[in-house]
């Protein structure tokens, strides 16, 4: 296999994904290591002039807002009434417009997906809220992040990672890709990798590493390569973001420090 070059992919942290709190995203806002960041929607809807001029000096090439509409509301708009998903398209195009004036490149749906896939009509609704999206989309130039967990835990007995691929191709934009939830200790050494990701690599657009570090884990170069050298196959150039999950968000700036070591380690190799 082709050794990866990792100068050229792109890490950094997502504090949205951690709930962190909007007051303390400037604590993270510090030039060096990572090249890319997504933060909580709400740090640009009040324009605080601190914020962006702190985020603006990291100079990072990536930036995104976490969800872009509330989850809980998200989760449930496939499975609401035709008024509720219109009002809820008209909105998220609202704030497609005001994301990106802030120079936000893109946002993720969170959609729930494990009651969606295999649901022939919960699948047509949840594509026509993509589709209303779609002006709003090309016209600003934004991606949208359909959210995808590996593993994939559902009760139901469903080829995932094909009907996941359905879904996406039926979301007829090339600015709708997934954001691959993957969460590294949760999957055992004997499962196959491969076989967890299928060919969504291709669709993926940003790769979230999810963990419980209260539990004492830690993120490293162990649980980072064997993905990245799957992904690498699939022509895939991240971002990769870190999500260590914590009370109060305690171990996010060890767990962050800990990360731009690995990352200084692997573009070092």
């Amino acid at each position: 296999m082709k050794k990866i070059d990792f100068k050229n992919i792109r890490f950094g942290l997502a504090l949205s994904h951690a709930a962190m709190d909007p007051a303390s995203v400037q604590d993270f806002l510090t030039p060096g290591t990572f090249d890319a960041i997504e933060v909580p929607a709400e740090c640009f809807l009040h324009r605080d002039a601190e914020f962006l001029r702190r985020l603006a000096s990291c100079k990072f090439k990536v930036v995104r807002a976490g969800h872009l509409m509330e989850p809980d509301l998200t989760r449930n708009i496939p499975f609401l009434s035709e008024n509720y998903r219109r009002d809820f398209a008209e909105q998220a195009s609202i704030m497609v417009g005001t994301l990106a004036a802030a120079g936000v490149s893109g946002a993720f749906l969170g959609l729930d997906i494990r009651r969606i896939l295999g649901d022939d009509t919960a699948e047509k609704t949840a594509l026509e809220i993509v589709h209303r999206l779609a002006p709003a989309l090309r016209r600003n130039r934004f991606e949208l992040l359909i959210p995808y967990r590996i593993p994939f835990k559902s009760e139901r007995e469903i080829m995932t990672t094909q009907l996941m691929g359905r879904f996406m191709r039926g979301t007829l934009s090339p600015q709708v890709k997934l954001s691959l939830e993957i969460h590294p200790f949760e999957v055992k050494p004997e499962e196959d990798r491969p076989g967890l990701l299928g060919m969504l690599g291709c669709e993926a657009h940003q790769a979230v590493l999810i963990y419980d570090a209260d539990s004492g884990l830690h993120i490293s170069t162990t649980q980072l390569r064997p993905w990245a050298e799957l992904l690498e196959q699939r022509l895939f150039r991240g971002p990769y973001l870190l999500c260590p999950r914590s009370i109060r968000n305690r171990m996010a700036i060890p767990e962050s420090d800990l990360f731009a070591k690995v990352v200084s380690d692997l573009r070092n190799e």
